[in-house]
């Protein structure tokens, strides 16, 4: 696949949530050498908060946090803040159940941890064309 790269990314906004510091500082760091704007939350509620005061293209959520989960907390901000914000879903444990549950809250996609970088930044690169490039 070729990666795509779009002069404007740094009109993008992107939030990852995980509460692994390392985690979020790694994929922080892949996505401002491409030039998005990046913002950190280690929970669900620092995600929320950070949803209800910046202007957000992508969530990046851990599937797992210490308060709500991933799917929680995609849930309150689609409700509350914007209905269509696309979410790309990183877990360590996938199982079956939040797969389906993933596809029944139109997750854009799932990828496994340990995070393969090519196929996380292919990821954000498509669902940025597919949600704001048409």
């Amino acid at each position: 696949m070729v990666a795509l790269y779009h002069p404007d990314a740094c009109n993008f906004s992107l939030l990852i949530t995980d509460d692994d510091k390392s985690c979020r500082d790694s994929l922080r760091e892949i996505l401002e050498q491409k030039g998005y704007t990046t913002y950190l939350a280690s929970c669900g509620r620092e995600a929320i908060k950070i949803a209800r005061s910046e202007e957000l293209h992508v969530l990046i959520l851990d599937a797992h946090l210490p308060d709500y989960s991933g799917l929680e907390t995609f849930n309150i901000i689609k409700k509350e803040i914007s209905i269509s914000i696309p979410c790309i879903f990183i877990s360590g444990d996938i199982t079956k159940e939040l797969r389906i549950n993933l596809i029944d809250a139109n997750a854009y996609t799932l990828i496994p941890k340990p995070i393969n970088v090519n196929i996380f930044r292919d990821s954000v690169e498509q669902v940025i064309e597919k949600y704001y490039w048409k």
